[in-house]
């Protein structure tokens, strides 16, 4: 099964350095990333910021590695890292993806 695994980043430098060096490890087999606002509560203010979202596919037995990887090369102390399984998708980029 192939997943999208979901996080953050607070700037388009460094998105792009998680989404190169999940790439260059093999842990993902593509990335998009965008610029996104993103209100939040955190340590008791009400925050509102500018982020990047990226989304990583990868195959599930990826999906340990790449989560470590995320935590070990992320600037934030509680980056939002969430894998979201593919109920269905196209089958052909499915398998590129779980190949990958």
């Amino acid at each position: 099964m192939a997943l999208t695994v979901y996080t953050t980043a607070p700037d388009e430098e460094t998105a792009e350095k998680l989404a190169r060096g999940a790439l260059e490890a093999g842990l993902a087999a593509c990335v998009n990333f965008w610029p996104v606002r993103t209100m939040y509560r955190w340590e008791g203010e009400l925050r509102d910021d500018t982020e990047q979202l990226l989304l990583l596919k990868c195959g599930r037995e990826k999906w340990p590695q790449l989560e470590q990887f995320i935590k070990e090369n992320h600037p934030y102390s509680l980056p939002a890292i969430v894998a979201l399984p593919w109920e269905a998708s196209h089958a052909p980029f499915r398998n590129w993806v779980e190949g990958t």
